[in-house]
């Protein structure tokens, strides 16, 4: 049996690796894709693995939306154990940057500890989303304490952004994610079952139901007995050329950057994180560790986050002038004379309805494992697993069903939700970055124009009982998102 993995980031490269913990003698793994890996998301990634600190209020309400915080509360549970298999597996080929990590949780480079604070920067959306966190971590009995935010190791806003608020959750924290995918890939250039064609992937061909190979960006031909497309935001950009851009929704390009700065006298212990807001992940600051002869005073901040239907390689001004003010007035006042390291932009892979694409298609022989938006590395574990079982013919959680690739577009909102929740995050996100009214009815004048807008929208696209997922609106506005 010859397994194609199309993609090699995290997710390409995990399921990769679940399928290697169980391969047979004559079972062969070809890993397919470009080295540099352009566009890649996790290169761009603090790698948290945050569950609970990325709960947005109401954001539990559905089936399908409590299952995905439960994939993604196991995911976390996983790592130790998974990255302790990817060290015994990746041998002499390890990376050198692992050696200073042993003894770690699971003997490798996973730290934990994640700090949310309650600040002003925003607006009470925060409040409420600081709330709804806490309350999990209540219900969901999470190892948490509530603590004084001068109690936080190197936090030291400026005085108008302190937060009045802060937990630290136990058990969520972080991993350096270029270090993590050198030892994926040490694991796998290992095994003699694991093959590499280090180059990009242009379509499909398909005959009699069936995909018989794929072509490569150079013309070369790869034959195989499953296909596993796992390209993160250019997937649907691959069907569309092999003509079956119908398999799927479209996969749009969730543009964000983030920036890796050295601050020496302010190094990290912790992760330092706003809750959600504005339809991001909100404001971070995780630990960057650099390696075992390497001081550890990096920080990767981040991150921004706008939808687009095709890659941005560049970060936008806006972008990481938000992130600079954010890092120096939110995190630390004294990072203003830190030094810039690197600007980092990668393309989240964002399904039209923001769910993921977990599982076999329409077309038997292909799969598909894409739409993670933000969470691929963080379920990288959980994927490994579930998709390696997938491709087994072996029975999995039947809930996985909400993810089958080939569904059409989940629509979990209601149209008066969904413009709600427009607003109310177009109006946070405004204030997250520097919207001062006037002393008058301002606010409520702007909230109801965007609510018009958002309203008028729905009216174009036929949207009368069911809503747009609010970060998708100019998706739809400009025609690229299709009911």
């Amino acid at each position: 049996m010859r397994r194609v993995v199309l993609g090699n980031g995290v997710v390409g490269l995990s399921i990769a690796f679940g399928l290697l913990r169980r391969v047979n003698a004559s079972d062969e793994i070809v890993v397919v894709g470009p080295p540099q890996r352009p566009g890649s998301a996790t290169l761009a990634a603090a790698a948290m693995l945050n569950s609970f600190a990325e709960i947005e209020h109401g954001g539990l309400d559905t089936d399908i939306d409590l299952f995905r915080f439960e994939m993604s509360h196991r995911a976390t549970r996983l790592w130790p154990a998974f990255e302790q298999s990817l060290i015994d597996a990746a041998g002499d080929r390890l990376p050198s940057g692992c050696s200073a990590c042993q003894g770690c949780s699971g003997g490798g480079c996973f730290k934990s500890g994640t700090y949310v604070v309650n600040n002003n920067a925003a607006d009470d959306l925060d409040d409420l989303n600081f709330d709804a966190i806490l309350s999990a971590l209540i219900d969901f009995n999470e190892q948490h304490d509530v603590i004084s935010p001068k109690d936080i190791p190197h936090y030291k806003p400026h005085q108008r952004y302190r937060a009045s608020r802060a937990l630290f959750i136990h058990n969520e924290g972080w991993f350096n994610p270029r270090i993590m995918l050198e030892k994926m890939e040490g694991a796998l250039r290992r095994a003699p079952n694991v093959r590499f064609i280090d180059e990009g992937v242009d379509r499909f061909n398909h005959a009699d139901g069936v995909i018989t190979y794929v072509t490569l960006m150079s013309g070369k031909q790869v034959e195989g007995d499953q296909f596993v497309l796992a390209t993160g935001a250019t997937a649907w950009d691959v069907l569309d050329r092999s003509g079956l851009r119908e398999l799927i929704q479209r996969i749009f390009y969730g543009i964000g950057t983030s920036i890796e700065i050295r601050s020496p006298d302010d190094a990290l212990s912790h992760v330092i994180r706003t809750p959600n807001r504005g339809l991001a992940c909100g404001l971070y600051a995780a630990p960057y560790f650099q390696g075992p002869n390497e001081p550890n005073d990096h920080v990767l901040v981040g991150a921004s986050n706008f939808i687009a239907p095709q890659l941005h390689v560049h970060g936008r001004l806006t972008s990481i002038e938000g992130l600079l003010n954010g890092a120096i007035k939110q995190i630390n006042s004294n990072y203003y004379r830190a030094d810039l390291i690197r600007v980092n932009v990668g393309a989240r892979p964002n399904s039209q309805d923001t769910y993921p694409l977990l599982g076999k298609t329409s077309i038997d022989n292909l799969f598909a494992a894409t739409g993670t938006k933000r969470d691929g590395f963080h379920l990288a574990p959980l994927i490994s697993e579930v998709m390696a079982k997938m491709l087994h013919g072996e029975a999995v959680d039947e809930r996985y069903a909400f993810f089958a690739p080939s569904r059409k577009p989940l629509r979990t909102m209601t149209r008066d939700e969904a413009v709600a929740k427009a607003v109310r995050h177009q109006m946070s996100a405004a204030y997250q970055h520097g919207f001062s009214p006037a002393t008058s009815r301002m606010p409520d004048q702007i909230a109801a124009n965007m609510r018009d807008a958002v309203e008028r929208l729905h009216d174009q696209i036929g949207a009368k009982d069911w809503g747009i997922p609010p970060e998708m609106l100019d998706m739809y506005r400009y025609g690229h998102a299709i009911p």
